[in-house]
């Protein structure tokens, strides 16, 4: 049987309790990626659509999600044989919903995110049994499979993969580049923008430009109204966010827990080297001193040691400004290299092998 053959028979639902909400409206965008990469199985796609930062919404977007789900496909006349988890719980539970009452003969893979086990640990009665119903684990870094405490015998470490498009930006010199310092994801606690309002006094006269949005917003746009220099704009396309990639000279990530940090990618995808916080995600790409800098931050986030954290960013930045062009050069095709391996085709035709292969 060739292949376009047996691609034609697998059927596949992908499932996921991420979905785009008005202070994350790219959120799970990377999921959908995946399955526009995949358009040649025409996957099943099941996402959390309701999704808003209202109280209410947070009480009953569970129950929603879960009944939307039975109504789109238990009843559904079609029947899928893999079903690919996005976020392994609760959403798992839709899986095991699905094997029960429609295809007992399904086979379950699970894509963990980094939130999915770093929130359950030690894993309870109802995350281990469900766990064991796993046919394949996907880990998007060796270090968050390695914090799995379950066994896992199938498993692939695979990138969740960044958008085509970005592989066809031009590369600029260092001089022909108008940002000194780029941020692009949510503004909340985790991605660290505490720590972006600290280094603003040692940004000053530097451009720098904060893509996104969040529930720190309006603290960061306080912050920053002392420095003219510093532009915040929403939440940007994949084609908006290639050209500001382009344009910087570097790029950070002050993230507290980064299971991956597709961010990163994209931006090195555009000639542009990273600065960042050591997390799962940043030790996964970065190589400290050939495409970017990696900064260690202590598990005990005292005053402290946010303040020598602050320090090494400072020093971390410094170092990338002032390379050579020569060095400069030399350290964004480091980063255009590694990144070419995380491009969403590359990652679609290895999800294609491994639904095949189960």
């Amino acid at each position: 049987m060739d292949s376009t053959t047996l691609n034609s028979k697998l059927r596949v639902l992908i499932i996921t309790n991420m979905g785009p909400k008005p202070t994350a409206p790219f959120q799970g965008l990377f999921v959908r990626q995946q399955v526009d990469a995949l358009t040649g199985l025409k996957p099943g796609y099941h996402f959390m659509r309701w999704h808003t930062d209202s109280r209410l919404n947070r009480l009953l977007k569970y129950p929603v999600f879960f009944a939307d789900f039975i109504w789109r496909f238990l009843f559904s006349r079609h029947k899928y044989m893999i079903l690919h988890v996005h976020f392994f719980y609760p959403t798992i539970w839709l899986a095991l919903l699905y094997k029960a009452l429609r295809n007992p003969a399904a086979k379950i893979i699970v894509t963990c995110h980094g939130s999915d086990i770093y929130k359950y640990q030690p894993p309870g009665f109802w995350y281990r049994w469900c766990a064991a119903k796993v046919q394949h684990w996907i880990f998007t870094s060796n270090a968050l499979k390695n914090r799995f405490s379950l066994d896992c015998p199938q498993s692939t470490v695979l990138s969740a993969g960044i958008a085509d498009s970005f592989a066809t930006v031009s590369q600029l010199d260092i001089s022909a580049k108008t940002i000194d310092l780029l941020y692009v994801g949510s503004l909340d606690h985790n991605k660290g923008i505490d720590r972006l309002i600290a280094l603003l006094p040692f940004l000053a006269g530097k451009k720098v430009v904060i893509a996104g949005a969040g529930p720190m917003l309006k603290l960061l746009a306080e912050a920053a109204e002392p420095y003219p220099d510093v532009r915040i704009r929403g939440p940007q396309t994949a084609s908006e966010l290639a050209g500001l990639y382009q344009q910087a000279r570097c790029f950070i990530s002050l993230s507290r827990n980064e299971s991956f940090g597709l961010v990163m990618a994209e931006a090195m995808a555009c000639y542009t080297p990273v600065v960042a916080t050591f997390t799962d995600g940043a030790a996964a790409q970065l190589r400290s001193g050939t495409n970017g800098f990696l900064v260690a931050q202590n598990s005990q986030q005292t005053p402290l040691n946010e303040q020598l954290l602050i320090a090494d960013l400072q020093r971390a930045l410094t170092r990338v400004w002032q390379l050579s062009p020569a060095h400069y050069q030399q350290m964004q095709l480091a980063a255009r290299a590694w990144a070419e391996q995380c491009l969403v085709s590359d990652v679609a035709a290895k999800l294609i092998n491994l639904y095949q292969d189960i």
